[in-house]
């Protein structure tokens, strides 16, 4: 296997493209709730959109459309996505609990 068929791999260039996507969105929807340009979200494992989401959601729907929604791979993807999604938002909702107790113990 040579990097030439690595990138022929439409399942992982979809992969890769919902990861890029969703980390370029971090910054202007940062922007949107803070007013300020902070180019470093890029880089940022957290906040929204999730970056985890994005990318299986994206290989969920790659894996459907090139090797077909009746394929069991496309079932595993589907079962890998919905675990993901659903552990990126509990962790976001335990963070957002977690800030909130820690911003009363401040004031």
């Amino acid at each position: 296997m040579n990097l030439a068929t690595l990138l022929e791999n439409k399942v992982l260039i979809a992969v890769l493209a919902g990861w890029l996507i969703a980390q370029a969105l971090k910054i202007p929807t940062e922007y949107l709730r803070s007013r300020r340009w902070m180019w470093a979200m890029f880089f940022a494992p957290g906040g929204m959109p999730s970056s985890h989401s994005a990318l299986m959601v994206s290989g969920t729907v790659a894996v459907g459309l090139y090797h077909g929604f009746d394929n069991p791979l496309f079932g595993v993807a589907v079962a890998i996505t919905m675990i993901i999604a659903h552990d990126a938002a509990g962790v976001r909702r335990q963070a957002g609990m977690h800030a909130e107790r820690i911003n009363v113990l401040f004031e």
